[in-house]
């Protein structure tokens, strides 16, 4: 029973690993059901058979698996990969199965197909029992679900009614906070259905561009070439709102539409340094920017 145990943790610490952000040793130890000690001999473990686990931050560090680029390479000829990809072309974008798929016969590792596997694995396991949730308005307790914002692990209750397009992103209502959230499915330890009826109509839950939900408010951006590409190709549902600034050479579009939270807006303009410009954007839009600014471990 013991052996069993330890090779279930190990697999699943394999998983947790490989999703980012990385994960200090007490969190892995609370979704592993053991101690930080017996969490860092599998860690020994996992880099004595060729895993290599890196960390990231210093207070206290957070671990993850580290894949270097260089050790990939393909498995099929390229006559085969170009078959395969014909073949899967038939199939819609929106289908769950077609982008693990295409990851697997372009992109697969010497280093990680158990990692990839179990990863696709359990997505897919959390997004059926989520979905059944759905089909049947019932809620469903995500257990042991990894928040990157408050930096802890609990077990969530939620009323959960759709899925962003890639199923990566869970809108739900939270009846403890009385708002409706989004959670990454990837984040999420297990589902447990309840035989518990929902209690919120969906509808009442628009979310933004940005796949956000929360009260409206209106956010005027000023965008560079760069950045204006990469809104279009990352949130497309914000084509409406972005128009050109012919009379501004450095920054020649603005977006000037509605958002619901700053968290996803928030995210595109921090991961563009010097390509957004925020004279006409709110002043607690800038406030929350500089307190994310602010938690980085430097």
């Amino acid at each position: 029973m013991a052996t069993q145990q330890n090779l279930s943790r190990a697999l699943t610490l394999i998983r947790l690993l490989k999703q980012r952000p990385g994960k200090t040793l007490n969190q892995l130890g609370q979704l592993l059901g053991c101690t930080p000690r017996h969490v860092r001999r599998f860690l020994d473990a996992l880099e004595a058979v060729g895993f290599h686990v890196d960390t990231e931050g210093k207070h206290p560090p957070r671990y993850y698996l580290f894949e270097d680029e260089r050790r990939q390479q393909a498995d099929f000829t390229e006559e085969e990969a170009q078959l395969l990809r014909q073949a899967l072309t038939a199939y819609p974008d929106h289908n769950p199965l077609v982008l693990p798929l295409r990851q697997k016969i372009f992109t697969r590792s010497t280093l990680f197909p158990l990692a990839d596997t179990l990863a696709d694995q359990h997505q897919s396991r959390v997004v059926n029992q989520l979905a059944e949730a759905i089909r049947n308005r019932l809620q469903a307790r995500l257990l042991r679900y990894f928040s990157a914002n408050s930096n802890t692990i609990s077990d969530r209750v939620v009323e959960p009614f759709g899925f962003s397009e890639q199923y990566d992103l869970l809108t739900a209502y939270d009846p403890d906070a009385g708002k409706v959230k989004t959670f990454k499915t990837q984040r999420i330890g297990d589902v447990a259905v309840l035989d518990v009826p929902q209690t919120y109509a969906p509808a009442e839950a628009p979310t933004d561009p940005f796949l956000w939900p929360g009260e409206p408010r209106l956010l005027t951006l000023h965008l560079t070439q760069l950045a204006r590409h990469l809104l279009l190709e990352e949130h497309p549902l914000t084509q409406p709102d972005i128009h050109p600034n012919p009379t501004d050479e450095t920054y020649p579009y603005t977006y000037a539409g509605q958002v619901r939270s700053w968290v996803g807006v928030g995210r595109f303009v921090l991961g563009l340094p010097g390509q957004v410009r925020l004279t006409d954007a709110p002043a607690d839009f800038r406030t929350y920017l500089q307190g994310r600014i602010g938690e980085f471990d430097i």
